[in-house]
């Protein structure tokens, strides 16, 4: 046991947070957590961070999605903190992006003290006003605790780190009562336990059961969401479908996974997904075997549409990921489900190695395909920006380095059916499944903080813009690039209801914006600003600004028309 200096319940809090490696908390401070905020410095762009955690003052809506965006970036966990009152409602926006996206993140939400109850208290959060505790329990009822008794405070620590090593966000709340106290001197210090390696199935136990006499069908590969995680996987991906002759296709997500010169890809799945990869899944039967390195069976990535193949391997890191039922996804497919949980590179390479010792397993050499697209789509209208150009030429323009967020626009459905394919320079993510407007840029803030010497866009929409705009002060130091498709509309509502509601005016469908000069808006907050010239003349000199070291953050306007349909939306037909 570790005998420490008696300290306050808040000190003891951050000595768990700086241990779990915690360097960064966003948000806005308030009566609620004045007394945890005072033991942080501000954080200042581009000075040296020490080991003390740092507070970076942001709108509580684009602070909920810091710690995200820090942890796609490098892995690490970052903390988001809200006061008492409607100021937790915005921060746990980006609590629910990281349930559904399995980010460990840290939220800190703090309460009105439980004998306030039914005594009228500003901001009431006990269960006479706001009931917020039990709103956190409906949506995180292993991952919301209530630091409410001193006594137990390192025990909760644990059990939150705990469900962090699990890739799981957690709350705590932080009563000012409790914290304030002073902690036992003999109490231990709550250490992170080291992480424990999760035990798998022998991978060759299960290619000997399932393949060694495999006489039929194919085999195909899914690099889901959580692929990316692990350093080497495009080059395991690579190689594991060399070896099968397996065609692979991917997520959005898990295209970072996936790499571009894969001979056997066939693209992204589901939403602004590619032909190709939409029929190779639909094409799948019976005598198929689909590998899914983390399976990904959302709806923005196979429409419900359930994978037909005899035979789902999933091979994962994690059991317990979102959609999963009692530790599997065999509710999510229409043959028989195996699941091998552990190491997933080291699963990856005993898999290859057993597979080239075998090579009678293989397909037959498949189709291979230069364009994954078949036939053209959205020819320009007027005067705006042709966006298939717009993205084929950014494509040529990406350096190493590069890290991209889309937002929950135009720009999450058309980019990757153009682009087709990952690129080797440029990791680009988007937090689809809660699909929150305007949380990519809460995404790019806490990537550029986390790793300042990466270069960091942003695409987002002028409908999603209204719900940061009032944050870009607060980042012109941070050197974001933030492109803004202009189109007056709220895009994807424009262009699926028109098909939805084909007799119902375009004027019912709610979704024409008001015109922003956004340049002008940059420009008063410290920003450098350029609007897109139609024939993109100056993407080029645009990129080469991107791209320089010690710059202010820049808007990049770029005109759109919501008429140019680019990339397919089947949701369409849930509605």
């Amino acid at each position: 046991m570790v005998v420490v200096e008696p300290r306050i319940g808040y000190e003891r809090l951050l000595d768990a947070m700086t241990e779990w490696g915690v360097k960064v908390c966003s948000g806005v401070t308030g009566g609620g957590l004045v007394h945890l905020l005072k033991h942080m410095e501000p954080y200042v762009p581009h000075r040296t961070r020490g080991g003390q955690i740092e507070f970076f003052t942001i709108g509580e809506y684009a602070a909920g999605f810091v710690p995200l965006g820090h942890y796609l970036a490098t892995g690490q966990i970052a903390a988001a903190a809200a006061t008492t009152g409607a100021a937790s409602k915005l921060l746990l926006c980006g609590l629910s992006d990281a349930k559904l996206h399995n980010i460990p993140a840290v939220y800190l939400i703090a309460a009105t003290p439980s004998d306030m109850a039914y005594q009228a208290p500003l901001q009431d959060s006990t269960e006479s006003g706001s009931n917020m505790v039990g709103q956190l329990m409906a949506e995180l009822p292993h991952g919301t605790f209530v630091l409410d008794d001193i006594d137990v405070l390192d025990e909760q620590l644990a059990a939150a780190w705990d469900r962090l090593k699990q890739s799981k966000p957690v709350v705590l709340v932080l009563p000012p009562d409790a914290l304030s106290e002073l902690t036992s001197q003999a109490s231990e210090r709550c250490m992170p336990p080291r992480p424990s390696v999760a035990e798998h199935e022998n991978a060759a136990t299960f290619l000997q059961r399932h393949l060694s006499q495999r006489r039929k069908g194919r085999i195909v590969v899914l690099a889901g969401d959580e692929a990316p995680r692990y350093r080497d996987m495009p080059y395991l991906t690579s190689r594991l479908c060399e070896v099968l002759k397996a065609p692979v296709v991917w997520s959005i997500n898990g295209a970072n996974a996936v790499s571009r010169d894969n001979a056997y890809g066939y693209g992204y799945l589901g939403f602004g997904g590619n032909d190709r990869a939409a029929e190779l899944w639909d094409s799948l039967n019976e005598h198929d075997l689909l590998i899914a390195i983390g399976f990904c069976g959302d709806e923005y990535t196979t429409n419900f549409a359930q994978p037909k193949a005899g035979l789902v391997w999933n091979i994962t890191a994690n059991a317990h990921f979102y959609g999963s039922l009692h530790g599997s996804f065999r509710h999510q497919v229409v043959g028989e489900f195996q699941q091998t949980v552990g190491d997933v590179e080291a699963i990856l390479r005993e898999t290859i190695l057993w597979c080239q010792a075998h090579p009678h397993i293989s397909n037959e050499e498949p189709p291979r395909y230069t364009h994954l697209n078949i036939g053209a789509r959205g020819n320009r209208p007027g005067n705006a920006v042709d966006i298939v150009a717009f993205y084929e030429k950014l494509d040529e323009l990406w350096q190493p380095d590069s890290l991209g967020f889309d937002d929950v626009c135009l720009a999450y459905k058309d980019r990757q059916y153009v682009t087709q394919r990952p690129h080797p320079h440029a990791r680009i993510y988007s937090l689809y499944r809660g699909s929150a407007m305007g949380g990519a840029y809460g995404l790019g803030l806490g990537a550029k903080i986390a790793s300042p010497g990466k270069h960091v866009f942003v695409f987002s929409g002028d409908g999603c813009f209204r719900l940061y705009g009032g944050c870009l002060i607060e980042a012109r130091q941070l050197g974001l690039t933030l492109f803004v498709l202009d189109n007056a509309n709220y895009g994807i509502v424009e262009q699926g209801l028109a098909k939805v509601l084909p007799d119902t005016p375009a004027r019912r469908y709610h979704g024409e914006l008001e015109r922003i000069d956004f340049g002008a808006m940059a420009r008063a907050c410290g920003w450098s600003s350029v609007r897109m010239s139609p024939d993109l003349s100056n993407l080029g000199d645009v990129m080469r600004e991107a791209y320089r070291r010690d710059r202010p953050s820049m808007l990049v306007e770029v005109p759109v028309d919501s008429h140019q349909v680019v990339g397919p939306n089947p949701r369409l037909k849930n509605l």
